[in-house]
């Protein structure tokens, strides 16, 4: 019941969940998104870097199945998702402060941050809004989780932000460590919960792609 699997090939089509899916791009690297199937159709909802999509799905993904949406609820956060594809308007960026998106679609966070984070932040404040609390415990990941020389003050600078304000938001959560945080359902889920857990995903994808190649 715990296990990755692969979205378009594995499913178990007859029953709804929401998962965690975990995409690996070509010259860019790993993404985030939710895999939602319900009625026996499977959708994707994510947030691209420049844009949001809800649709059936298309990408190649590995997910793991969250059991802290029941199955009954699959039809409210679909409802959700539709309404922060409508209403959101995120920017791209390595920041994360407990923000949200609430079931109609409104963003609430830092004035002075506004909606701004990465495939995996979007996912935060998506879940976040649903269950009304926080998915993680975010502040386990301090900014030396994000360990580009310069961006902070790079970032700022280009987007007219004042550092001093916005540092504490600066943070990097990884597509691997939320796919892995799907293993657990107390919230909020912490770090260290989630480190058990990262090299045994790591090679449970490195051998489904491995298969597929032979």
């Amino acid at each position: 019941m715990f296990e990755i699997v692969q979205s378009q090939l594995e499913s178990d089509i007859n029953r709804d969940f929401v998962a965690l899916g975990y995409l690996l791009i070509e010259d860019v690297g790993p993404h985030s998104a939710f895999i939602i199937q319900y009625q026996g159709i499977l959708y994707e909802f994510h947030y691209e870097g420049s844009m949001i999509d809800f649709s059936e799905i298309w990408n190649d993904y590995f997910h793991k199945v969250t059991y802290s949406v029941h199955p009954e609820e699959v039809p409210a956060f679909m409802a959700m998702c539709e309404q922060i594809q409508k209403k959101a308007n995120p920017r791209y960026g390595y920041f994360y402060s407990g923000e949200s998106y609430d079931r109609n679609g409104d963003h609430f966070g830092s004035k002075d941050l506004g909606e701004r984070m990465t495939c995996v932040g979007f996912c935060l404040n998506v879940l976040k809004g649903f269950f009304e609390e926080d998915y993680l415990e975010y502040t386990d990941w301090d900014e030396e989780t994000h360990n580009d020389v310069g961006y902070l003050e790079s970032y700022c600078e280009k987007h007219n932000l004042d550092i001093t304000k916005v540092k504490a938001s600066h943070r990097r959560i990884t597509p691997i460590e939320f796919i892995s945080s799907g293993f657990f359902a107390n919230l909020p889920i912490r770090k260290i919960q989630i480190e058990s857990k990262v090299q045994e995903v790591e090679e449970t994808i490195e051998r489904k792609v491995q298969s597929q190649m032979n």
